[in-house]
């Protein structure tokens, strides 16, 4: 932690440097950035004051006490959202400064990837949902539209300058021509929409995140770092959203492939699109290459494979740990059959680290329900700790179904209040929707079918393997 005096915003005011950690489950979402006592001490403020945060870009958050494991380590803990606000990524440094707020006068939202007719009802929506929210100039804000969706805007306008909140006396317009910022959509996944991996999060940034950052590391201690991850467990657990939040949140070149996708039909193709695939990650390292379903071109050479299969393990090997050096390039693989892969690409050099993702547990099946409800109005009787109860050997990708069907299910009930002609929906009507225990009961009995089968199919196979 690193203090500095500063003369703009306030008078005398510190800039004091903290290093950015992920938010908990429970911040997410709320601009919540949790600092140490001693720091709000130190810049006279106190909880729920708005401070600026100012990283490659400034932005602006709500202090709060830091939890107490967090003390003394002089740490800021953000969500995804300020981090991208801030331009900061986890273990980078940020500094936090008290700032004058000022009232919001006007306000101009830029709409991301979906365009937004002009609406004074929706704007008055908008605005609502954003009361008393702190905002700078280029920030993206988050709004929650009726069940589990959120619009991204940016503000490309405000009066005054500097930190301001948004008040019911605010003029808040939203533009109707959409920004040509890059687009992060659905599939735009971080650290925090993972639910119950924790220690795996934590070991696969190890793993990447140490060599690609700061190799001479390494150097020092006359050790090569290790290259190669592979995932293995059952579908639907996380697996792919693991590598997906890990290329999102580092700043090295990904190369994201499918292995049935890469199969090529002539001679020798697919042994060549590997080649390239090697070549582009070296030439634009620090990089990290994902094979999702390595088994499919890397399967074991005595399962009986035809010789055009048997090439293609050979020069995986290889390229895995050939005579080139393929420099700062970290290889991760993901199947689910683990049984069917080269035993050879599990020596050291190769797949140095193996993590295995297994079914959650209860504790984590209710840390997934969490992330997937977070923007779902439920009513006060839905218990996630319930919830998770009742959905034992439900996968993540599972848990994540019932929450669609839950969500179906509420908007059934007001189907026939919604205009199909209408691009809006009503704001008022889009705030009476709710989404009770008895969707959940609906949503949980459907997906239970397909996790009975699912468990049926395994049981049969253990069977027949046994019998074997």
């Amino acid at each position: 932690m690193r203090e500095q005096n500063k003369n703009s915003n306030t008078k005398d005011s510190i800039d004091i440097t903290l290093r950015v950690q992920e938010a908990k489950k429970r911040d997410i979402g709320r601009n919540i950035a949790r600092i140490d006592q001693e720091v709000m001490e130190k810049l006279k403020i106190k909880s729920g004051d708005v401070i600026a945060l100012i990283g490659k870009k400034e932005s602006a958050g709500i202090a709060w006490p830091s939890y107490p494991q967090d003390s003394g380590l002089g740490i800021i803990r953000i969500d995804s959202r300020l981090k991208k606000n801030t331009g900061t990524n986890i273990d980078e440094t940020i500094q936090i400064r008290k700032v004058t707020v000022q009232s919001a006068q006007k306000i101009v939202l830029a709409p991301i990837s979906v365009k937004i007719k002009s609406n004074p009802r929706f704007e008055t929506f908008v605005k609502r949902k954003l009361n008393n929210y702190p905002v700078t100039i280029n920030d993206f804000v988050y709004i929650s539209i009726g069940i589990s969706r959120d619009l991204t805007f940016k503000v490309i306008n405000l009066k005054p300058n500097g930190v301001c909140t948004i008040k019911p006396e605010t003029v808040l317009h939203i533009s109707e021509h959409i920004t040509e910022d890059e687009e992060r959509g659905a599939d735009y996944v971080t650290y925090e929409d993972i639910g119950g991996l924790h220690k795996e999060i934590k070991e696969i940034r190890e793993v990447t995140e140490f060599p690609l950052r700061h190799p001479s590391l390494f150097n020092k201690l006359g050790i090569k770092p290790q290259r190669g991850i592979l995932l293995c467990g059952p579908p639907g657990c996380g697996k792919t959203l693991l590598t997906k939040a890990l290329i999102n949140e580092s700043e090295a070149f990904s190369i994201l492939i499918n292995g049935p996708e890469i199969i090529g039909k002539y001679y020798s193709e697919t042994e060549r699109k590997l080649r390239e695939i090697f070549v582009t990650a070296k030439d634009n390292a620090p990089s990290i290459i994902v094979i999702d379903e390595i088994d499919s071109i890397a399967p074991k050479k005595e399962l009986g494979i035809d010789k055009s299969e048997h090439r293609t393990t050979s020069q995986m090997l290889s390229l895995m740990d050939g005579f080139d050096d393929r420099g700062r390039v970290i290889v991760i693989g993901i199947t689910n059959k683990l049984e069917f892969l080269e035993t050879a690409l599990l020596s050291p050099g190769r797949f140095d680290r193996i993590i295995e993702i297994n079914l959650p547990d209860e504790r984590s099946r209710e840390e997934i329900f969490r992330i997937h409800a977070k923007n779902m109005p439920l009513v006060k009787m839905v218990s996630l700790k319930e919830l998770a109860r009742s959905t034992q050997n439900f996968s993540g990708a599972d848990i994540s179904a019932v929450c669609q069907e839950a969500a179906m299910s509420a908007i059934r009930r007001y189907q026939s209040q919604i205009d199909l002609e209408s691009e809006i929906i009503d704001p008022e009507l889009l705030e009476q929707i709710e989404i009770t225990p008895n969707d959940f009961d609906l949503g949980i009995k459907k997906i239970a079918k397909n996790v009975n089968l699912r468990e049926k199919l395994i049981e049969n196979k253990k069977t027949k393997d046994s019998n074997n």
